[in-house]
Formats: C-alpha cells, structure tokens, sequence
C-alpha cells in the first residue's frame, strides 16, 4: 500500500504552501486526496502531480489552465519548456557558508542526528533536483575535499554516507514511478567502496520516471549482472571514483554477463583512468551527474 502524507508534509516535498494547495484543489480540483479523520492525505502519484504543476507554474502556466490536463500531459508541456540548450548543469562551486556550515558542524562533532536533521531541513526547503545540485553534490565535494586534506576521518565520510543513503532512499521512494515501464539498476565494482555519486544518480533517475534498484556500492561483477537479469533491468549504472587492478575486469564482467540489449552506463571520476576500448560492447560515458540526468530525461517513456 503507497504510504500517504499529510498536507503539511507535501507543502515540504513540493515547495507549494498549504494554503496554495488547498487553493488548487478546492477551485481546479488539481488532485484530490483522501480524507480521514487526520485531514488531506496526499498519495507518491498526487505528489508527482504536484511537482509537475508546481514547475509549470513557475515556468509561467497559469494553474487555471493546466490544472485539468492529464500527467501526460503536463510532462510533454515540461518537456517544452526544456530546450536541448537547457541541458541539466551543476551549479558553480559554492562555499561551505551557503547553506552547508551547519551540515560541515555537525560532520565535525560527529553528531549524526544533526547531520540528517540538517540534511533533512534542506531537503525540505528546496525542490529535489535543486536539493542534488545544491546540496549534495557541493557537500560531496567539501567532504572529499576535507578528507583529502586530513581534516576529516574515514568515520565520518562513513556517517555522511549513512545520512544520505537514508535521505535519498526515502525520497527515491518517493518518487519512484507507480508503474516504471524502464529500470537501472544503480551499484559499484568490487572493492570500490564509495557510493555518493551513485546515491544521487539513483535520485536522479527516479525524478525521471526511471525506477533505479539501488544496490549499493561493493558489488562483483557476477552479482551485478544476475541482479539486472532477475529484476529485467533495461541498463545497469556503475559508478566508479577509485581506480584498483581489478576496476576493468569487474566491468568487463558485468559488460560479458548483460544481454546486449541492457545498456552499460558508466559514470564517476575514475573514469578518465580506464581504457573503454577494451570492453567488448557498447557503453556509455557519463562526464557528471547533470550528463546522467540529461540522458534519463531523454530515456524516460
């Protein structure tokens, strides 16, 4: 049964204010929740729609206009709004001060419940592409940066990790698709351990439309591959930032084991270490995350 959230708690995800969103419903009927004894209850499928008008909204649409058409609709109105100029871009570094100190605190003192309150305060205030591109990836970036440079520990990139599994997952059911027509499965090679980039990208996916299986970082080859062919994966992601001597037998792995009609993507920083060439199949590069999204939101049914 699809979890059901308060009106409250939708303002938060969707960045619509309560009063708005009873505006919508009461005079355009834009969705229509359920109701019980605990007021408005908001279902994934009533949240996605939300989102879609929101965008539209602020892209210029009047509410009046759009409110009746159907989901399909409003995302072939977004899609025009989406130049092929407008391609997905990262925003510019950013410092620690804007908007992460309180975040960067409480990594310091090893406050783990700071940490996902901080994390989760942000979530709650931005909008869930803006949340990736301002807030994760910038703080990706502080924390590899900071443990680069000694400042940090292994523990506490490990309890940064921990904090965002937990964040993205929850958002990633979110908004996975009610019924995803694609699926990606989402993991790392063997022996690489690191699985920020790959939080995000499964993130990404599912605000796509794509539903991602998120396995994880740490995974062999084998597995990868077993797992794409049990849950009918239509592309496999294997994010990759350290470069060890087994990186290209673990892809070459995957790459033999998939039918060759599942798509291999490839993303991360140690890409630039590999040579592609020797993968005996097609495969495609991913430069950064806003080149990922790029390719789902081409991808997406």
């Amino acid at each position: 049964m699809d979890t059901r959230y308060p009106i409250r708690a939708v303002a938060k995800l969707t960045g619509i204010s309560p009063d708005t969103l009873r505006a919508w419903e009461r005079r355009y009927q834009a969705v229509v929740p359920e109701r019980s004894g605990r007021g408005r209850q908001y279902g994934p499928a009533q949240i996605a729609r939300l989102e879609r008008l929101n965008t539209l909204v602020q892209n210029g649409h009047a509410i009046g206009s759009i409110a009746s058409l159907s989901d399909a609709d409003l995302d072939a109105l977004n899609a025009l709004a989406v130049r092929p100029s407008d391609r997905p871009v990262a925003p510019q570094a950013t410092s620690p001060a804007d908007g992460l100190t309180p975040v960067l605190l409480a990594i310091e003192n090893f406050d783990a419940a700071r940490v996902s309150d901080e994390l989760g305060r942000l979530a709650a205030v931005l909008a869930p592409r803006d949340f990736i591109y301002q807030a994760v990836v910038p703080l990706m970036q502080e924390v590899g940066t900071r443990w680069h440079e000694g400042q940090f520990a292994i523990a506490q990139e490990h309890l940064v990790s921990q904090a965002l599994r937990n964040l993205l997952g929850s958002m990633t059911r979110l908004f996975r698709p009610t019924t995803p027509v694609r699926r990606v499965v989402v993991t790392t090679p063997a022996h690489e351990s690191h699985e920020f980039g790959i939080l995000a990208a499964a993130m990404l996916a599912s605000l796509s439309g794509i539903e991602p299986v998120y396995l994880g970082a740490n995974l062999p080859g084998d597995q990868t591959a077993r797992a794409a062919r049990l849950v009918h994966a239509q592309a496999v992601l294997l994010g990759i930032t350290v470069i060890t001597d087994e990186t290209m037998a673990e892809v070459q792995t995957v790459a033999g084991a998939l039918p060759l009609s599942t798509r291999l993507w490839l993303g991360g920083a140690g890409l630039a270490q590999l040579d592609l060439s020797q993968v005996d199949r097609p495969v495609v590069a991913f430069a950064d995350l806003p080149a990922f999204d790029e390719a789902c939101r081409d991808w997406r049914p």
